[in-house]
């Protein structure tokens, strides 16, 4: 990925916020637990404590190192951000009331994370999936009009299932479909990198006579709107990007000042010239597809 000199310079849109590191799985590819020793809800009073120093954003994504929807004053958290746009990112195994999700008409988006087309699939990930839940979900989401998307982790047992997968793309009316590699698993992406590189090409294609937004590995995921993605964890820190568990340095904590002033401080510069994003390891440890011809 080729950064362009002063790319960076618009101020993000965008913010990932972590209300929780819990989860209720414990999928295969999941690095989560490794990095989470203790973990817990950001309590409701410290998200209120933090509103005002997020006022810069126009979108609040729930996603982080745990599932949003277990976050045992969700919907009250949706009050607290009813005048921002608001994504949602769910495993889709935990129940979604809808009735309350759509009360203040600002859920801009949910993505599921969809690594299979059945339940022994899906459970193949993670033993304790409830694919029942994920179902009843999509349908729900359909009935209510939301913007549902499919995020699917590329490993040895999901590229199998892409087309299983695309099946449900179009039952329940899914307007994105986003694809990623595991991080970690380079030795099988380079191992594979001509089955996965096919199954792309076919992908791309189908999604393209459906009408589906798609978003293939090599497409840089960490910016909206030519800005980059900020992140906020569960102790009010704030990180340039997406990939902050990856070694992305802290630029500062909105407990004790406002996302502006961060942005403004010498401290966002280096990321802005974009000298972290050429080494990102995101975006280069797949270098045997990228360089495959996709056109």
């Amino acid at each position: 990925m080729e950064v362009e000199k002063g790319f960076y310079k618009n101020q993000p849109r965008m913010v990932l916020f972590e209300i929780t590191t819990r989860c209720n799985l414990a999928c295969s590819y999941c690095t989560a637990r490794q990095l989470v020793k203790e973990p817990k809800d950001l309590e409701i009073d410290k998200i209120r404590e933090l509103r005002p120093a997020l006022e810069a954003f126009e979108y609040i994504a729930f996603c982080g190192l745990g599932e949003a929807l277990i976050h045992k004053n969700f919907y009250e958290i949706l009050e607290i951000f009813k005048d921002k746009k608001i994504v949602i990112v769910t495993n889709g195994s935990v129940p979604i009331d809808y009735e309350r999700l759509v009360r203040y008409d600002n859920i801009d988006a949910i993505t599921f994370s969809v690594d299979g087309a059945t339940e022994d699939s899906m459970k193949r990930v993670c033993s304790r999936y409830k694919f029942d839940v994920l179902l009843k979900n999509l349908e729900e989401g359909f009935k209510y009009g939301v913007n549902c998307a499919f995020n699917t982790t590329i490993t040895e047992d999901t590229y199998k299932e892409l087309s299983g997968i695309q099946d449900m793309i179009v039952k329940y009316g899914v307007k994105c479909f986003k694809l990623g590699l595991p991080l970690g698993k380079e030795r099988w992406v380079s191992d594979h990198s001509k089955e996965i590189h096919d199954a792309l090409y076919k992908i791309r294609d189908n999604m393209k006579e459906l009408s589906v937004i798609y978003e293939d590995p090599f497409e840089v995921k960490c910016c909206c709107d030519n800005a980059p993605i900020a992140v906020v964890s569960k102790n009010g820190n704030l990180y340039p990007c997406c990939d902050y568990f990856c070694g992305r340095p802290l630029v500062g904590n909105l407990y004790h000042n406002s996302f502006m002033n961060i942005w403004n401080k010498a401290s966002y510069e280096g990321f802005r010239e974009g000298k972290f994003c050429s080494r990102c390891k995101q975006y280069h440890n797949v270098k045997e597809i990228a360089d495959q011809e996709m056109a």
